[in-house]
Order: C-alpha cells, then structure tokens, then sequence
C-alpha cells in the first residue's frame, strides 16, 4: 500500500533533488558520499521517506550544505503548496 507523500516530504524531496542536480551529482554518487543505498536517496526524493535527523546531516554533509538550510527551504515551498 503506497502512501501518498505530505507536504513536507514532498518539498523536502524537491530540495534534495535540485541541490543534488546543482551540484551534478548522480543519486548513486549522493549515496556513496553519505554511505547510503541508492534506492534509499531515490526513495526520499520521491517522498516515499523521511530520512531521520541523523541521515538528514549525513546527507547534507555530502551536498555540502546546512541540514537547516535543506529544512528550510523545503518549509518554504511546503507553505506555498
């Protein structure tokens, strides 16, 4: 049973996506930078999950990047949505 993703999630998806992009990164070279799988990185940036805080910093900590600031920005366009 598939949920569908919040608004949040969806945002924060959209984010990660486009800093992942921005910085011409593959979701395979996103995973090995943060020592994640690949299906997870591409699970999150279709909404489908929520890193915890702990992925959330790892990742971040690979774009190169605040983990506040992906938070942020996703806030952002959640409240436009």
């Amino acid at each position: 049973m598939s949920q569908k993703p919040g608004k949040l999630s969806a945002a924060f998806a959209a984010v990660l996506k486009e800093k992942r992009t921005a910085r011409k990164m593959s979701m395979e070279t996103l995973a090995e930078t943060a020592g994640l799988h690949q299906t997870y990185i591409g699970l999150i940036e279709r909404g489908l999950r929520n890193p915890s805080l702990d992925t959330l910093q790892v990742i971040a900590d690979a774009l190169e990047v605040r983990a506040s600031s992906l938070i942020r920005e996703a806030e952002g366009i959640g409240r436009k949505c």
